[in-house]
């Protein structure tokens, strides 16, 4: 009998300058316990992850310095590769002038965000994340969350994009996190409140792509119990 090839998904967290350092690396630290055979010593992992920023080193928001894997002009132009990318958040000064400078990191966002494929796709945000998300008006229409004490931000910020890009309203609400649903092209958005909840989201997302089971055991080895 022939060996059965298992699918392996290619994320793309998305870097730059004072990006929260749990909002990227405790996605990173889920998926890589996510594993085909439950093995943690000899794992046959479900996801291929790598660091997409603009520069070759990135300044987090501690500030701890993180090595991309990819440049933002290389990665996009293998853009139809990445099954999944993963937006974490920052200061609010940072995430205002990622959007407001239009620069190559909110480029890239949007250019996932209208990419054409033929499979679902998804796009999740980590705490203020979803902010930048608000912005290219790619909420609209959706339930999301973000970090508890900004949701009345992220309201405004979606109404902005309403009236900018048009689109349904977009209902905020206090969550570990939401599941959207998809857009119109089959791309599935899922928000997570902050930091912490980034984990929740991320487990929530790795049961999609393989099964409960497999997001459970990755749960039990980072030995994380979500809060009820």
């Amino acid at each position: 009998m022939a060996a059965v090839i298992q699918r392996v998904f290619d994320v793309g967290i998305l870097l730059y300058p004072g990006a929260d350092l749990l909002d990227f690396t405790g996605p990173h630290g889920v998926l890589s316990h996510v594993s085909y055979n439950n093995n943690p010593v000899s794992p046959d992992r479900v996801f291929s992850i790598r660091f997409i920023a603009a520069h070759e080193d990135i300044t987090a928001s501690d500030p701890v310095t993180v090595k991309r894997h990819i440049s933002i002009a290389d990665a996009s132009k293998e853009l139809e590769n990445f099954d999944i990318l993963i937006v974490p958040g920052g200061p609010s000064p940072v995430i205002s002038e990622l959007v407001n400078s239009n620069g190559q990191e909110y480029q890239f966002i949007k250019a996932f965000i209208n990419e054409s494929k033929n499979e679902e796709r998804i796009l999740m945000s980590i705490c203020s994340g979803a902010f930048i998300l608000g912005s290219t008006g790619v909420l609209a229409g959706k339930t999301v969350t973000t970090h508890s004490m900004a949701l009345d931000g992220l309201r405004a910020t979606c109404q902005k994009a309403t009236r900018d890009f048009g689109g349904g309203d977009t209902k905020v609400m206090k969550a570990r996190y939401v599941d959207g649903g998809l857009t119109k092209s089959g791309m599935r958005i899922i928000t997570s409140g902050g930091i912490s909840c980034g984990f929740d989201a991320t487990l929530y997302l790795a049961s999609l792509k393989t099964s409960q089971s497999a997001s459970n055991f990755a749960a039990m080895v980072l030995e994380y119990i979500a809060p009820v």
